[in-house]
């Protein structure tokens, strides 16, 4: 198991496994048509923007090359935040619920941007999302 950041090389897959995970995570919260129209093609078009430009920051678990976690953070999105850190996601596959990959993450996210001088840190979630 690895824990380490994303390369620009990685985000084809990211993109891929974020929408696999908002299919199964988001099944009884977002509209079955919403989930069915993802893009991959899409999704990395938006990662590798926020990669560019610097806003966003990818964290990502690897469990035998293949993805088990993903967290990205960065200056926060938030509107009436603009000077704060945000984690906008943490991602696992179902199988690996439970065993701590998500509070790695997380403890990771908040370390780096607590070395970066955030003095606060906003968590984006889903009011529906009741697991996160």
């Amino acid at each position: 198991m690895q824990l380490r950041y994303a390369k620009r090389s990685d985000l084809r897959k990211v993109a891929a496994f974020k929408n696999q995970c908002w299919r199964w995570a988001y099944k009884n919260i977002l509209d079955a048509d919403v989930l069915a129209a993802l893009s991959d093609r899409d999704r990395y078009q938006k990662s590798l923007k926020g990669f560019k430009n610097g806003r966003q920051t990818l964290l990502l678990y690897d469990d035998n090359a293949k993805l088990a976690g993903i967290c990205g953070f960065g200056t926060s999105n938030t509107k009436g935040y603009p000077q704060d850190g945000e984690i906008s996601a943490i991602y696992l596959r179902e199988d690996v619920l439970g065993k701590g990959y998500g509070h790695a993450l997380l403890q990771s996210a908040e370390n780096i941007m607590c070395a970066q001088d955030y003095a606060h840190i906003v968590l984006a979630v889903l009011s529906e999302n009741k697991r996160a």
